[in-house]
């Protein structure tokens, strides 16, 4: 272990990204007194006899930093060890720059480096703090020259142009040595960040091909047991009872449910990895709405939900899109609407130019709504509303693989909702 990561809080050391965060405050922090050692042997140098008020606010300014970087690492808490450092640096800064001075102290410049080095790393709120009490601890000092508070200057009036020259090469030191520190440990977070998107990303892929090669070997076994079912079931030779007739639609029930759900895995994993193709050409509207309609009007009177049509102003309209995966789409919405609606309810398609020329095609029905603390879960792979009841049935892949398709097709997909009164999903696409 080294230096700086000794300084770590034992707390982080788990998490590169706060490890990298408390290594770079920390070699910020003892930059600073490298530096204010550094300005120390220069004084040393111009003004040989530093009375011995200056040997003691140099040595707590080389201290102090050093000893927020231990307050850091004994608490775990960046913005505490901060705002006690930096408070501290201005009050050193600014009893240094009273009997030297005043405002026009050779030590002033420090000042500005405080206040850089804590907007390198600090928060909005511990930056207004300080910054607070640096504009207060000058305004002071400018009362105290111009009104003549001051005592005689440690600083011989010979050396103070040099004095400030060192000070000021000082402050800039301290800025570019933090700049640095902040440069590398800013790369090397983007490098992880990197390396753990592409991880992300390669596991992503893999859990497709996974799932994809898991399906279709599923597939292939559920087909022969639907075959034989159906087989049973027709067998004019040997003619079912009416329980063995039960019992072999329970299975046929089950078995395509079981392959409606693997062909959803099949179709989204292929989503996922870039193997669907669409063939983008000019849709007209009626073209995709009205067999989507034609395909759920059976389950809708079953339900006894009404399908209404109001899309006839612009049914003519052209837009861009995959008419097949377009009709996928909104197959999908229009059977949610039905499946989450009330006995009696209704589901209206309906259409509209937006203001930016997109084309928009509303499916709002008179369910229950989407409550309020799932609504993030909408267009999640998996999930399901209504599942904890046991009323739905699905992968829970319908709204993700819509959202996927929509934004393929260079569109959008969003809905709104009132719990109780209904939910309107809508479909946007550019116009052709």
């Amino acid at each position: 272990m080294n230096l700086f990561d000794w300084f770590v809080p034992t707390g982080v050391r788990g998490d590169p990204q706060k490890i990298g965060r408390h290594r770079g405050i920390t070699k910020s922090l003892l930059a600073i007194s490298l530096v204010t050692a550094l300005v120390f042997i220069a004084f040393l140098f111009v003004h040989r006899n530093l009375p011995a008020t200056e040997f003691g606010l140099f040595a707590v300014s080389i201290i102090t930093p050093a000893l927020g970087a231990l307050l850091i690492r004994g608490t775990g808490d960046i913005t505490l060890g901060l705002v006690s450092t930096n408070i501290a640096g201005i009050l050193i800064v600014a009893v240094w720059a009273f009997l030297s001075g005043g405002i026009v102290s050779v030590v002033s410049p420090i000042f500005l480096a405080n206040i850089a080095l804590l907007s390198t790393f600090g928060n909005v709120a511990i930056l207004l703090v300080t910054a607070a009490t640096l504009a207060g601890t000058l305004v002071f000092l400018y009362a105290a020259t111009v009104t003549g508070w001051l005592p005689a200057s440690l600083v011989p009036q010979s050396t103070v142009p040099l004095l400030m020259l060192i000070t000021t090469l000082g402050a800039v030191a301290m800025v570019v040595l933090a700049g640095i520190v902040v440069h590398r440990e800013r790369s090397n977070a983007k490098a992880r960040l990197r390396a753990a998107r592409d991880a992300a990303e390669q596991s992503s892929r893999a859990k497709s091909v996974f799932l994809m090669s898991m399906s279709h070997e599923l597939r292939t076994p559920l087909n022969a047991v639907l075959g034989f079912a159906e087989l049973l079931k027709i067998n004019d030779a040997r003619p079912l009872d009416k329980d063995q007739a039960r019992s072999i639609d329970h299975i046929l029930n089950a078995g395509r449910y079981l392959l409606e759900l693997v062909s959803d895995v099949i179709e989204m994993s292929r989503i996922e990895s870039g193997e669907v193709a669409l063939h983008i050409e000019s849709v007209r509207i009626a073209r995709v709405v009205d067999p989507c309609l034609s395909m759920v009007e059976l389950s809708a009177r079953q339900m006894h939900v009404t399908l209404v049509n109001e899309c006839g102003g612009c049914a003519d309209r052209e837009m861009r899109a995959d008419a097949v995966r377009l009709k996928q789409v909104l197959l999908n919405l229009l059977s949610n609407a039905v499946k989450y609606n009330k006995d009696g309810g209704s589901v209206t398609v309906s259409c509209v130019s937006n203001a930016d020329g997109y084309l928009r095609i509303s499916i709002a029905d008179t369910g229950k709504g989407v409550p309020a603390g799932k609504r993030h879960e909408l267009f999640q792979p998996f999930a399901r509303l209504g599942v904890e009841a046991g009323a739905v049935q699905g992968a829970g892949l319908g709204l993700a693989m819509a959202k996927r398709l929509v934004e393929m097709m260079q569109g959008r997909i969003g809905f709104e909702s009132v719990e109780g009164a209904g939910s309107t999903f809508w479909v946007e696409l550019p116009p052709a």
